[in-house]
């Protein structure tokens, strides 16, 4: 005790200020992590709450209190006072609103004439515009009846507005940026007829809610812009969790559960977190983007367990097909147990917005908030619907097969004349000019069919005399030779040329339209020079419609020229589709890949080799001819993969055939094949046996495929 109380008073001091520095130290450190969780609750500069046709004022179960009518009557500029009321609502049919807003819908004030609310805006900017709407009974208006539109100074709202439920519950809600210190919403009965409302909220939002630019669908673009528009929100869904009230909502949101919009269910399975341990990072999302009850859910796909899941998580939702949306995607990884472990694909109306999304890359942690933001534009809207799916990522080498969302929004987007109901302006426009260019198109289509007509009877009048032995009205249709009747012969082509503008050649020969940009055409003459009079020598190969000749030009040009055989068994005679089959084998093609999908291939052989078909090379040839079907051709293989696909196919059909018998139990005819290396190139190189030298002549050295040297079409 007595060494205490010699201790210096320096000595003290200091251990004081240690402890002092000590717990500021912790202070700080727990507000930082803190306010990387959190956001001071929002308070709006302008909150205009306005309960319509009430006597009192409306307090709400989330804490909200909305006036009176009589409170609020200095808002509203109108000839005539008419409201109605009920004790309750007796039907509800209101999945898009909030129990706790129900009051709302129990009284509401009738507008006979144009009336206008005005309100006072203190700090200019983003504002929340929301509407409800309920027809109640009223002894003298039919409230179903009644057909108004809304617009703002710069926006119309709604265009010949109409409930015609009576149990329905309307709830509209709008974002718009306001410039000015006033703002009015102007009500306006269609002729004879007559408005109502329930209840209006008028509210500010915080910036940063929208920003002005947004990536497009598909992916690769960027529209500016955004603030110049307004905006319906139509659609905002907590997936995989319950619906979020406006008291859960920093906003005074309301986020309903996906499950009715969920086009496959059983493929997902619900995920979650604790919403407090949801972090939002400074430079991301915030609670005012969503709360951490939207990111603390999340739906991820039931069999993400599987190596390769063949389906997508997969929302949609019925929208207006005029206008493009907003597409606000809510993503947060609640399902990874370490970072790197979840890529996955986004897509909207099956076109590709995101390749390989990977949040642990964007933010650096699991549980934390990210948002993105899309433009769906108009035209690629079909069936009047917006599709969103999320799928795994193909080709990733790391991590599990799984997909993931956490919220959804779909935003209307006001179209060029600002209208979000319509194509009509606040002046009318727009209508109109729509009206003009359609008439304008179709005046242009009733001209071309008109041309087309003329050009079609001109044609006809000119037709050879013996057209009728051709067998078919083709026969003359078609520049194919038949006999001595040759419709598109050399004096036809030179009265052609003299009417569009042509070049003739040194042997005086017309040689192609320039003027009119129809490529070259060339003469019967210059094609017999070329080929030295159809020269046996200058064959290179048979197809199904005639032979196919060398043929070089007086410019040293070379070119395959194929010459029409009417004697043909293809082509004319024998078409591609067959319209006589039952309809989904008309097209053999379509037919074989749909066969292939079913897993029902065996329908297309032919029954009396099908026994002997071995399954691995139908495989490989089934395959190779899908790739061949592909809608885009750099997505087709070079004909020297399908040589090598081919010769694949052949040599596992002749491997088994030769060791069906004595295979031993457990192997597969592909343990007993020759080994040839696949070409790399689109061009066959000399492992394929095909060569193409510089005359343009092609080579068949393979002994699979050694009958291409025999030029025999049929």
């Amino acid at each position: 005790m007595e060494s205490r109380q010699n201790w210096p008073v320096s000595s003290l001091s200091l251990l004081l200020l240690f402890n002092l520095l000590f717990i500021i130290l912790v202070n700080c450190v727990s507000a930082a992590d803190s306010s990387f969780t959190s956001v001071a609750p929002y308070t709006p500069p302008d909150s205009y709450l306005i309960d319509c046709g009430s006597p009192q004022d409306t307090k709400l179960d989330d804490g909200r209190t909305f006036k009176s009518d009589p409170a609020s009557r200095s808002y509203l500029e109108t000839n005539e006072e008419v409201q109605t009321s009920v004790d309750y609502i007796s039907t509800v049919k209101a999945f898009s609103v909030s129990s706790s807003a129900l009051p709302l819908f129990r009284s509401a004030r009738i507008l006979t004439a144009v009336s206008k609310f005005t309100f006072y805006i203190t700090r200019p900017g983003w504002h929340w515009v929301r509407f409800y709407f309920h027809p109640l009974p009223h002894p003298v208006y039919n409230l179903t009846s009644a057909v108004f539109s809304v617009t703002t100074d710069e926006y119309v709202l709604l265009h010949d507005f109409i409930v015609r439920d009576n149990s329905a519950l309307v709830f509209k809600e709008y974002l718009f940026n306001v410039s000015s210190d006033r703002f009015s919403l102007l009500f306006k009965p269609k002729e004879r007829s007559f408005a109502f409302i329930n209840a209006i909220e008028v509210v500010s939002a915080p910036d940063g809610l929208i920003s002005d630019s947004a990536s497009t669908v598909p992916q690769g673009g960027t529209l500016n812009g955004l603030f110049q528009h307004a905006f319906e929100v139509c659609y905002r869904l907590n997936v995989g969790g319950p619906a979020i009230t406006p008291m859960n909502d920093t906003l005074s949101r309301t986020w309903l559960p996906d499950f009715p919009y969920n086009v496959f269910p059983q493929g997902a399975q619900s995920a979650s977190i604790i919403p407090s341990a949801v972090k939002y990072q400074q430079s991301g999302a915030t609670p005012y983007i969503a709360p951490s009850w939207v990111y603390a859910t999340a739906d991820e796909m039931a069999a993400s367990e599987t190596l390769q899941p063949n389906f997508n998580l997969t929302w949609q939702m019925h929208v207006d097909p005029g206008f493009s949306y907003l597409i606000r995607m809510h993503f947060c990884d609640v399902v990874s147990q370490a970072l790197n472990d979840l890529y996955f694909n986004v897509y909207i109306n099956s076109m590709m917005s995101v390749s390989g999304l990977d949040l642990s890359s964007i933010n650096n942690a699991l549980s934390t908030a990210y948002y993105a933001d899309f433009v769906l534009n108009a035209s690629s809207i079909r069936n009047g619907s917006v599709r969103v799916q999320v799928g795994p990522a193909s080709g990733v080498q790391s991590g599990i097969s799984n997909a993931i969302l956490n919220g959804l929004e779909v935003i209307k987007i006001s179209n060029s004349v600002g209208s979000l109901d319509g194509l009509f302006g606040l002046d009318g426009s727009g209508g109109g000019r729509t009206m003009k260019i359609a008439a304008g198109v179709g005046l242009a289509l009733s001209v071309t069919a008109m041309l087309v007509l003329t050009i079609v009877c001109i044609r006809w009048q000119q037709r050879p005399q013996d057209w009728e032995k051709g067998n078919s009205f083709s026969s003359w249709h078609l520049p194919l030779r038949s006999g001595q009747s040759f419709f598109l012969n050399s004096k036809s082509s030179s009265r052609i040329s003299s009417m569009f503008g042509s070049r003739k050649s040194k042997s005086g020969y017309s040689s192609y339209f320039s003027n009119q940009g129809l490529g070259r055409y060339f003469s019967f003459s210059e094609l017999q020079n070329a080929t030295q009079n159809f020269d046996e020598k200058a064959v290179i190969g048979v197809g199904g419609f005639g032979k196919v000749y060398l043929g070089v030009f007086e410019d040293g040009t070379k070119m395959a020229i194929k010459r029409g055989n009417p004697g043909s068994e293809q082509g004319i005679n024998e078409p591609v589709i067959n319209p006589a089959l039952p309809r989904e084998q008309v097209n053999l093609a379509e037919w074989a890949m749909q066969c292939r999908r079913k897993g029902v291939l065996g329908k297309i052989i032919d029954p009396h080799i099908a026994a002997s078909i071995n399954e691995e090379s139908l495989k490989t040839y089934v395959e190779a001819a899908e790739k061949c079907l592909a809608e885009h051709g750099v997505d087709r293989p070079g004909m020297g993969d399908v040589l090598w696909n081919l010769e694949f196919a052949l040599q596992l059909q002749e491997t088994s055939s030769q060791t069906q018998t004595d295979l031993p139990e457990g192997k597969s005819t592909s343990d007993h094949i020759i080994a040839f290396e696949k070409p790399t190139g689109r061009v066959c190189g000399e492992d394929s046996g095909v060569s193409a030298g510089d005359d343009s002549q092609v080579t068949v050295t393979s002994p699979l495929f050694s009958q291409i040297g025999d030029f025999q079409g049929r």
